[in-house]
């Protein structure tokens, strides 16, 4: 039914070129699914990171969102060494 040569002289530039855009379909395919997975996973880290504490200044409120209680500036404590 399907047959494959790439002997045959008059289909050989035809299934040449249809391997390499199969080829380049697939390379394409496996670069956006890589990105979007990088992406998907940059936002859960940030999602986790809110939830977990990791910011001291913005806070889940069910209903409100993500809030940042002092509009976005780090708030220094007493124990705090970093300029």
């Amino acid at each position: 039914m399907f047959e494959l040569d790439l002997g045959d002289p008059k289909t050989f530039w035809l299934n040449a070129a249809n391997i390499a855009l199969g080829v380049v379909t697939v390379a394409c395919f496996a670069v956006v699914a890589w990105g979007a997975g990088v992406e998907v996973l940059a936002r859960l880290r940030r999602r986790w990171a809110s939830y977990m504490g990791e910011d001291e200044h913005v806070f889940a409120v069910p209903g409100l969102g993500t809030t940042m209680a002092d509009g976005g500036e780090r708030v220094k404590k007493e124990h705090d060494t970093e300029e």
